[in-house]
C-alpha cells in the first residue's frame, strides 16, 4: 500500500519543510519592511549634501522626502486588494523589485527632478511591499500564537529601521549622499532570494474602491503641494489657495464615497474606536517631529552636520 506524504515532511537537513518556508517568509518580510521604512528616514539628514550636488531650494528638497512618503501613504490604501488579486508573494516581489530599480535610479540621478521622480516610483514600490509582507506572514503562520510572535519580529524590524535611518544616513552622507540609496540594492536582492524559498500564495477576487483611491491621491497630493508651496510663497499665494481648496474638496469627496460605497478602503466605523483615534494622533505627532527635526531644526537652524558635528557652513 503506498505511503501518504506527510504535510510536515523533512528536508535532507532534517528541518521540516513547513518550518523552512515559514522562516524564509519571515526573514523576507522583515527585510522588505526594514528597507522601505529605512528609506523614509535615511534621506532626511542627507538633504544638504543633495543640494550641494544637485542644487535646488528648500521646496525641491522637501519633495525629495515627500514624493516618497506621499505615494507610499496614498497607494497603501489599495495595495492589499492587489495582493489578493495576484497573490501576496507575486505582489511582494513586484513591489520590491520596483523599489530596488527606483533606488538605482536615485543613486545615479543627474538632476534633482530625476531624483524626485525616482522617489515617486520608490513610494509606489513601497506601498505594494508593506501590506503584502504582512499577508505573507499570515500565509506562513496559520497558528495565531506563532503568527503573533512573527508579527512582533516584523514590527521590531521596522522600529530598528526608523531609529537607525538618521544615524546611518549621517554616516553614509559623509562619504556620498548616493550611498543612502545604494544600500537598498544588496538588501533588496537578499530579500528576493529569500522570497524564492517561500511557498506560492493563493489568489482571490477582491473589490477595488476606485473612487476612494482617486480622491485619496488627489487630497493628499494637493495638501502636500499646498503645504510645501506655502513655505516659500505664503498661504495667500494663488497656487497655494487653489491647491488647498482642491485638497478640501477631494477630502469631502473621499469621506462621502467611504460612507456610500459597498466596499470602502477606509471604513468610517474605524474612527469610532478610541484606540484607532489615539494611535492615529500619536502617529501624526511622531511623524511631524521626527521628519522635521533632523533637517529643518538641527541642520537648518543650528548648522549641524549629519552627525551633529559643527558644520563648515550654514544653510540659509
Amino acid at each position: 500500500m503506498p505511503r501518504t506524504a506527510s504535510p510536515h515532511r523533512s528536508s535532507k537537513s532534517g528541518v521540516p519543510e513547513t518550518n523552512r518556508h515559514a522562516t524564509a517568509t519571515l526573514a523576507a518580510a522583515v527585510l522588505g519592511f526594514f528597507v522601505i521604512t529605512l528609506d523614509a528616514t535615511i534621506v532626511n539628514v542627507a538633504l544638504p549634501s543633495i543640494r550641494d550636488a544637485l542644487g535646488g531650494g528648500i521646496t525641491g528638497l522637501e519633495w525629495v522626502v515627500d514624493a516618497y512618503t506621499l505615494m507610499f501613504a496614498a497607494l497603501l490604501l489599495s495595495a492589499g486588494s492587489l495582493s489578493d488579486r495576484i497573490g501576496a508573494r507575486r505582489a511582494f516581489a513586484g513591489g520590491l523589485s520596483l523599489f530596488i530599480l527606483a533606488s538605482v535610479v536615485c543613486e545615479l540621478a543627474p538632476t534633482l527632478p530625476v531624483l524626485i521622480a525616482a522617489r515617486v516610483v520608490q513610494g509606489v514600490g513601497a506601498a505594494v511591499t508593506m501590506p503584502t509582507s504582512m499577508a505573507l506572514m499570515r500565509q506562513a503562520f496559520p497558528d495565531p500564537a506563532r503568527r503573533a510572535r512573527a508579527v512582533g519580529v516584523w514590527a521590531m524590524g521596522s522600529a530598528v529601521a526608523a531609529a537607525a535611518g538618521p544615524v546611518l544616513g549621517g554616516v553614509l552622507s559623509l562619504v556620498s549622499w548616493r550611498m543612502i540609496f545604494w544600500i537598498n540594492l544588496p538588501v533588496g536582492i537578499l530579500t528576493l532570494l529569500l522570497l524564492s524559498r517561500t511557498q506560492p500564495s493563493p489568489t482571490r477576487t477582491a473589490p477595488f474602491d476606485r473612487i476612494g483611491q482617486i480622491t485619496a491621491i488627489l487630497a493628499m497630493g494637493s495638501l502636500t503641494f499646498g503645504a510645501i508651496e506655502a513655505g516659500d510663497a505664503g498661504f495667500t499665494a494663488p497656487q497655494v489657495v487653489a491647491s488647498l481648496g482642491v485638497a478640501v474638496a477631494a477630502l469631502v469627496a473621499f469621506v462621502t464615497a467611504q460612507a456610500k460605497v459597498t466596499h470602502p478602503m477606509v471604513p468610517l466605523s474605524l474612527f469610532r474606536s478610541p484606540t484607532v483615534v489615539v494611535a492615529t494622533g500619536i502617529g501624526f505627532a511622531f511623524m511631524v517631529g521626527f521628519y522635521g527635526l533632523p533637517f529643518l531644526y538641527f541642520q537648518q537652524q543650528h548648522g549641524l552636520s549629519a552627525l551633529l558635528l559643527p558644520a563648515s557652513r550654514s544653510f540659509p
